[in-house]
C-alpha cells in the first residue's frame, strides 16, 4: 500500500493553514488545517474611549460624591507579546500606556482641600463666600476633577479563532502613575483652578479584564489602591477608587 505526505505552509496576518495531502491507494486525500497565528491580539486598545465613576474602595458601592454620567477617560496603549504558545492559544503581553481622565461634578459642586490638604465636597456658594470670588451663586457651567496616568500592564490572555478572526479574553493587573491632578470649574466664560494641592497618592494598582475580537477592544479596569480620601457630605472620609468602563480599536 502507497502512503505519501506532502505539507506545504501558507501565511497570511491571521491564520497559518497547514495543507496535508496523502495517497492511500487509488485516492488522494487533501486535509486543510487552519491554526492560530503565532502571534497574540493586543489585548489592549491602541486608542480608547472610557466611561468612569468612582468607587468606596475596590469594588466597593459608589462613592458618595455628585458625579455626573458624562464622566470620561481617553487614553493610549502601546503593547508587546512576552511569551506566547506554539500557535498563539496562550501569552502574556506587557505594554505602556497614558491617558488623561475627566471627572465630572454635579454643576453646584466643586472639589476643595482644607488647611491640611484633605480634600471634601464643597458647593460653588461657599467656596465663593470663603474665597471672594467665584461665581457668586450655585451653578457652573462645569466642575471637575482632572489628571493624567502611566500605565504598565501584564496581561495573561488565551486566544482562539471566530470566522476566521481572532478573538482573546485577558485578565491581569496594571501600576499606575499618577500626575497632574487638579480641581476646575467652568464659570464667567472661562476656567478656574479651584485647587491644585490634592493630596492623592501618585502610585496605584489596578484590575483589568479585556475581551478583544479582530481589532475592536472592550475592557473594564478597576483600582485596587485608592486615590485619596474624600469628605462627602456626612463630613465623613471614605477611600475612592477610580473604575473605568471602555472600548476602543487597534490599528495594526
Amino acid at each position: 500500500m502507497l502512503f505519501a505526505t506532502a505539507i506545504v505552509f501558507a501565511q497570511n496576518e491571521k491564520t497559518t493553514v497547514i495543507i496535508k495531502e496523502h495517497q492511500d491507494g487509488d485516492e488522494k486525500v487533501t486535509v486543510i488545517e487552519k491554526f492560530l497565528k503565532n502571534k497574540l491580539c493586543d489585548p489592549l486598545p491602541g486608542i480608547y474611549y472610557a466611561y468612569l465613576d468612582m468607587r468606596s474602595g475596590a469594588f466597593g458601592p459608589e462613592a458618595s460624591l455628585p458625579l455626573r454620567s458624562s464622566s470620561f477617560e481617553w487614553g493610549l496603549y502601546s503593547t508587546k507579546e512576552v511569551v506566547c504558545s506554539k500557535g498563539g492559544h496562550f501569552g502574556i503581553s506587557t505594554g505602556l500606556g497614558i491617558s488623561n481622565a475627566y471627572n465630572y461634578f454635579t454643576h453646584d459642586k466643586v472639589l476643595n482641600v482644607d488647611a491640611n490638604r484633605n480634600a471634601f465636597i464643597q458647593s460653588l456658594r461657599e467656596y465663593s463666600d470663603q474665597e471672594g470670588h467665584g461665581p457668586g451663586n450655585d451653578y457652573a457651567h462645569r466642575s471637575f476633577l482632572r489628571y493624567w496616568s502611566l500605565r504598565l500592564p501584564v496581561m495573561i490572555q488565551c486566544q482562539w479563532m471566530v470566522s476566521d478572526d481572532p478573538m482573546a479574553l485577558a485578565v491581569g493587573a496594571e501600576l499606575e502613575w499618577r500626575f497632574g491632578v487638579r480641581s476646575f470649574a467652568r464659570y464667567g466664560g472661562s476656567k478656574h483652578t479651584i485647587t491644585d494641592d490634592l493630596d492623592y497618592s501618585p502610585v496605584g494598582f489596578n484590575a483589568l479584564v479585556s475581551l478583544a475580537f479582530d481589532e475592536a477592544v472592550i475592557f473594564f479596569r478597576m483600582g485596587l489602591t485608592d486615590m485619596f480620601k474624600i469628605k462627602d457630605a456626612n463630613n465623613e472620609l471614605g477611600d475612592v477608587n477610580q473604575m473605568a468602563i471602555g472600548f476602543g480599536f487597534n490599528f495594526d
